[in-house]
């Protein structure tokens, strides 16, 4: 049976143990596609709730050093209600302000928290070996991989678009705009009007005065003598909170009047265990700081708490230094491994070289035992030789065990950057060494070079052999006179 010890960095599959974050890792190459079909196959759906808390757990971190020059001035008031955001919003914020080094985060922090919950999702060995074997096809960008794992996600008893009802209407109301909640319906396959017809605006009357106890035949027999601006008329006098020319305010009353008539399918998972990573941070933003007219320099906006915190501040004011005075070098008071800088958007460059403490590179799963590795490892004279299935030896983080990886199949390689947020650029210097016939890098073309070479070579030996003879007979003649 599947164990899972956070302390240790360890999972146990069919009694072998590996490193959790390694497998974590192995496991971000899956696409979106990939994921989907897996759950959806299972029967037992995510909680949308999970896909927004992963999107929290980057999310944190990124509006922390947002600075007035971030976003504009309405952007940051709709911010104020952040931590009460759904998943819609949550993954329109995500494409507005994160990279695809936050990409990886992202679907790292999902896997985790799928994992964590592996009990809940009766996830099982096999399931975990079948995803570290399946075949990579290649990873979407975000809002598509995003929008594969809310398909495989159900709403859980009393929530809508991963937040619970009452909350997710007072949100709307402050930070939604009327394009955001018609999006919303949309996407849950809900069509708002802008304007309703006499039928649609009876049947809402009709549905809000039995709510509130005061309908009566009577009362349904006038309405349906009226015309619909009777209907207005009639409407406005007795507070029923809704016109036929649809406002931002009634394009949510008319969809949570939707909603209450609809059978919502719910997940089995009633409770999500976490982490307070995945916590919403309570944001407030100084919108004084904030000149609509733009010309100011950055400023310092985000208030959370903890935002005194020295290492923050010299941090966060390093990052507003450099927005301001860009030209000027200036002191890096940080780990050259932490990312600096502001939002980046995808396309754009990144303002420091560093490598992301998420960053992946090609690995192999480490095994802490793996008996079947080891005998095919034991006739081996060298322990440093890898052998032609891949595996290897390596010393563990705490020196105090050797990990042996599994076999590792050829598509194993990992990308960890999505498609679309790709340096075009540092692409071209990749070496694709999976087809070398093709590859003029690595492959058919660089195996005539290196040919070429030591044709090269011979017939330079063979032509200094022949001076050397020639020489040779020379001095040997002249000699002989």
């Amino acid at each position: 049976m599947m164990e899972l010890n956070l302390e240790k960095n360890v999972i146990v599959l069919y009694g072998k143990s590996y490193k959790y974050d390694g497998l974590l890792r192995k496991l971000t190459s899956l696409s979106g596609n990939e994921l989907y079909h897996f759950i959806s196959n299972r029967g037992i759906a995510l909680p949308r709730k999970m896909n927004c808390m992963a999107m929290f757990s980057v999310l944190n971190e990124k509006i922390k050093y947002l600075h007035s020059k971030s976003l504009s001035k309405d952007y940051f008031t709709r911010l104020q209600s952040y931590k009460d955001f759904g998943e819609t919003q949550l993954t329109e914020l995500f494409k507005t302000i994160c990279d695809d080094d936050d990409y990886f985060k992202y679907r790292y922090n999902l896997l985790n928290l799928i994992f964590i919950n592996y009990a809940g999702l009766a996830l099982n060995d096999g399931e975990v070996q079948y995803l570290r074997n399946v075949k990579k096809t290649g990873l979407e960008n975000f809002e598509t991989y995003s929008s594969f794992v809310s398909a495989c996600s159900l709403e859980q008893e009393g929530t809508f678009d991963g937040v619970d009802f009452e909350t997710l209407k007072n949100n709307l109301l402050v930070s939604a705009s009327a394009q955001d909640i018609l999006k919303l319906g949309e996407k849950y396959g809900i069509e708002i009007p802008q304007y309703l017809t006499k039928e649609q605006y009876y049947d809402f009357i009709v549905y809000y005065l039995k709510k509130k106890d005061i309908y009566t035949e009577e009362i349904d027999n006038e309405l349906k003598e009226m015309t619909l601006g009777s209907l207005t008329t009639y409407c406005r006098r007795n507070g029923v909170p809704l016109s036929p020319s649809l406002s931002k305010e009634d394009y949510i009353t008319y969809l949570f009047y939707y909603l209450e008539g609809c059978e919502i399918a719910n997940t089995s998972i009633k409770m999500i265990i976490s982490d307070p990573i995945y916590d919403p941070v309570d944001f407030s933003f100084d919108l004084s700081q904030i000149n609509v007219f733009g010309g100011d320099e950055a400023k310092r906006i985000v208030k959370f708490n903890g935002d005194d915190d020295p290492e923050y501040v010299e941090r966060i004011n390093y990052i507003i230094d450099k927005i301001n005075r860009p030209n000027e070098t200036t002191f890096i008071p940080f780990a050259e491994t932490e990312t600096i800088g502001a939002p980046i958007r995808p396309g754009e460059q990144k303002m420091d070289d560093g490598n992301d403490d998420f960053e992946l590179e090609d690995y192999e799963l480490e095994e802490i035992q793996d008996e079947e590795s080891e005998n095919e490892n034991s006739e081996s004279e060298d322990s440093n030789d890898v052998n032609d299935e891949s595996n290897v030896e390596v010393e563990s983080d705490n020196n105090e065990n050797e990990l042996v990886n599994n076999e590792l199949l050829e598509d194993e390689t990992v990308n960890n950057e999505p498609m679309d947020f790709r340096d075009t650029e540092v692409n071209k210097e990749k070496i694709d060494i999976t087809n070398v016939i093709v590859n003029d890098l690595y492959g058919s073309k660089k195996l005539k070079e290196l040919k070429n070479g030591n044709r090269k070579i011979v017939l330079l030996s063979i032509s200094l052999t022949i001076v050397v003879l020639i020489l040779g007979f020379v001095i040997f003649a002249l000699a002989k006179r």
